[in-house]
């Protein structure tokens, strides 16, 4: 069972005033009507599944997504009493996987969809709310591929611009800062961790430890006796072809606990919670840095990336060219 970030309940009553927390699917089109176009905000959430590493669920950050997205909705709640909050069902949908920097573009453990079906997919739900009136739309993931991240930043400005509303990639803007608190990643693995672990992005101790608050039930024990996988610098993530033993995950799992996991998404969700108030109250968020726009520029990423799109082109050409068969009568 997923623990709730803060020890808030999401959905239960709270002996304090708080805005109502609603799920889409259980509400008959005459409670939709009822709602204040702009004092509801609808949250689109996208966990995609993804490997990470033989120790924990391809569904990780589909789990973390959800955990962020209680915990900040518990926030707003308590913040914005006079709002309802209105939960759209998790769409489990993601572009590429970690697997891709390896160049292991077909992995067992990631069901990815093209970066086009993505940003479609985020625009047309996004589009739908908005034609309905209502103003505010937050956007939630927690995967760190770039065009993920692309797709989702394309589909809120141009539902934004388009009707006229406040479609926000929240996630995009918080991994804009950094994906980790570094005084929390220093208390837990200590000073000049990233010399001994180096890249801590994808299922080494920070996002194990992650799984281990949010989902403590779906983590493998035998984490604790992995060896760590190094990659010192960013460039070396897209090297990892190069070696041998990759096995899905980047740093030091063996690291990882239940109360570092805790403080990551605390912060997570309060760094989500501060970008989700200025959106309230107006402020332009353009100015921002929104990821990939700080990730570092290296040949090999692009190398990947490039790949990445051919075999996009290549998935496309062959559904068209079913459909012109099929739509021949052949």
């Amino acid at each position: 069972m997923i623990r709730i970030i803060l020890g808030v309940a999401l959905l239960a009553a709270s002996a304090h005033a708080a805005g109502r927390a609603l799920k889409l699917e259980e509400l008959s089109f005459t409670d939709i009507d009822k709602l204040d176009r702009a004092k509801s905000i609808f949250f689109l959430t996208f966990g995609n599944l993804e490997e990470h590493g033989p120790h924990l669920p391809v569904g990780s950050d589909f789990f973390q997504a959800i955990a962020v997205r209680d915990g900040l909705v518990a926030r707003l709640r308590a913040a914005h009493p006079d709002y309802d909050f209105v939960l759209v069902p998790v769409v489990p949908l993601g572009e590429g996987g970690a697997n891709d920097a390896a160049r292991q573009y077909d992995h067992i453990g990631t069901f990815a969809v093209r970066y086009e079906t993505l940003r479609n997919v985020a625009a047309d739900l996004g589009a739908t709310i908005a034609r309905k009136g209502f103003r505010n739309i937050f956007l939630t993931h927690c995967h760190g591929a770039a065009l993920h991240n692309v797709a989702f930043s394309e589909a809120a400005a141009m539902v934004s611009e388009i009707y006229k509303t406040r479609m926000v990639n929240i996630t995009s803007l918080v991994f804009g800062e950094g994906f980790y608190n570094e005084k929390v990643m220093e208390k837990y693995l200590g000073k000049g961790w990233q010399q001994r672990i180096g890249f801590e992005g994808h299922a080494g101790a920070a996002e194990t430890s992650a799984n281990l608050f949010a989902r403590p039930d779906l983590v493998k024990k035998e984490h604790r006796s992995y060896a760590p996988f190094v990659a010192k610098e960013f460039a070396d993530i897209f090297r990892t072809h190069t070696r041998t033993g990759w096995r899905g995950y980047w740093g030091d799992p063996a690291k990882a606990s239940s109360a570092m996991g805790k403080e990551l998404l605390q912060d997570f969700v309060e760094r989500s919670f501060r970008l989700a108030e200025k959106a309230l109250a107006g402020e332009d968020l353009s100015r921002l840095t929104v990821y990939p726009a700080n990730a570092p520029q290296v040949p090999e990423a692009e190398s990947v990336g490039k790949q990445v799109i051919q075999n996009y082109a290549a998935q496309a050409a062959e559904f068209e060219a079913w459909l012109k068969k099929r739509r021949a009568g052949n």
